[in-house]
């Protein structure tokens, strides 16, 4: 009964879809492309593969250990990866290129969710996190495919958000596997009337993060060109969200005045935002350069604002400090694994939702610092240019704090093992 209502309801408003993407297209030109794709016409694959969904950016990182590791167990079964925004798109292609299947995620409705799974005939479907969409669970449901929600976070927020269709939530779950990152999680899902016999706590994945020689060695060389270039310190302000770039630059701003030599690297969530975020460093009569448009051998600016998708990973390894975006502003904050585990000390604002457990043991740790006001920011950054001793302790807390929560990857594995198998 609550998928029936479901599928009616998405009859009457599908059309919608479209228009929500040509709404979007206006800041994001890449909207506009591949609707076949959003309308489930893929290309056809072999039976037998494994499907991975990561709808966005975050989730494609997080899945890329997963995604590497079945590739190496499964080289047979073909691996079909779909995202749902094209910087999730352009991240999946420039980490996997062909190894992988890569198209953009169907709409939610059932014509267009049968049309892709009559090409990619997955015998399995993992959803990264938390994407919990109806009409692709019940379709995987009619064809025997079994699910699992890897990695999976839920906050008590996002439940309180599901409780209100619980109805139709329920039946979502209904045979599902879940591999929950930590016990707050799992309850979570059961108050959702998630199984408990198919529910188990792994840890999360994105603890089993791997620095590359050639990323580091990319990143060093780098860091030493900005060093030869007169910069004595360089904090990174990670995936920030409007509302939050007027205190980081109010923050860099103060700073200059005791530290000239401080370079600000600014990296937006989303690079089209980078126009106006370069309105307001002019605004605050700061300098600065493009990533797209300079060399780093060659950034005399106070700013570096980064406008293109998948530099994150090298710029963290750049960087002495960094700042987790999303968290001035109530959306949650992201993951603060990554700089954690290049080694350096974290500070972020209070709204960490998303991340609640993994940055309550930073902070247990002292490798993450909460600021609540914008003259935090700046005395917090000034504090560990002044005094780099506490600074190389908050970066080992922090590196410590990744090694020994690793080995969520393998109890992952293990789960999904016989799935296949059977």
């Amino acid at each position: 009964m609550a998928n029936t209502l479901y599928a009616l309801v998405v009859t009457m408003i599908w059309p919608l879809f479209f228009i929500r993407l040509l709404l979007r297209s206006s800041s994001a030109p890449a909207y506009r492309q591949r609707w076949l794709e959003r309308c489930g016409f893929i290309s056809p694959q072999l039976p037998g593969g494994i499907y991975v969904h990561a709808v966005s950016v975050g989730e494609v990182i997080a899945a890329e250990p997963l995604i590497k590791q079945l590739r190496s167990d499964y080289p047979e079964r073909p691996l079909i990866l779909t995202t749902t925004t094209p910087t999730g798109s352009e991240r999946a292609k420039n980490l996997f290129g062909d190894e992988v299947y890569h198209c953009y995620a169907p709409f939610d409705w059932l014509p267009f969710v049968y049309q892709f799974f009559v090409r990619a005939k997955p015998a399995l479907c993992i959803v990264m996190e938390t994407e919990l969409w109806p009409s692709m669970l019940l379709m995987c449901r009619r064809q025997a495919i079994p699910v699992v929600i890897a990695n999976a976070r839920l906050s008590n927020k996002s439940k309180q958000g599901y409780q209100r269709i619980n109805w139709l939530v329920t039946a979502m779950l209904r045979g599902v596997h879940i591999a929950a990152q930590y016990s707050a999680d799992a309850d979570n899902f059961l108050a959702l009337g998630a199984q408990k016999q198919r529910l188990q706590v792994t840890g999360s994945i994105k603890f089993d993060i791997e620095i590359s020689q050639s990323l580091a060695v990319q990143a060093s060389s780098m860091r030493q060109s900005l060093l030869d270039n007169g910069k004595q310190f360089i904090w990174l302000a990670a995936s920030t969200h409007a509302g939050e770039d007027e205190s980081i630059l109010w923050a860099h701003q103060t700073l200059l005045q005791y530290h000239a030599e401080a370079l600000l690297i600014l990296a937006p969530r989303h690079p089209e935002r980078c126009d106006k975020v370069a309105e307001l460093i002019e605004q605050h009569q700061l300098t600065y350069q493009r990533s797209s448009l300079t060399s780093t051998a060659n950034c005399d600016s106070q700013i570096l604002l980064i406008d293109s998708i998948g530099q994150l990973m090298q710029f963290y390894g750049t960087a002495d400090l960094a700042f987790i975006g999303g968290s001035i502003i109530p959306h949650g904050g992201h993951n603060p694994i990554e700089p954690a585990a290049w080694g350096m000390p974290i500070l972020a604002g209070p709204h960490l939702f998303n991340f609640a457990h993994v940055s309550q043991l930073l902070q247990s740790a002292g490798a993450m610092q909460l600021v609540n006001k914008t003259e935090e920011l700046a005395e917090d950054v000034r504090y560990y240019i002044e005094y780099p001793s506490q600074r190389e302790v908050a970066a080992q807390a922090g590196r410590t704090v990744v090694t020994s929560n690793q080995g969520a990857l393998q109890r992952l594995l293990a789960l999904i093992d016989p799935l296949l198998k059977s």
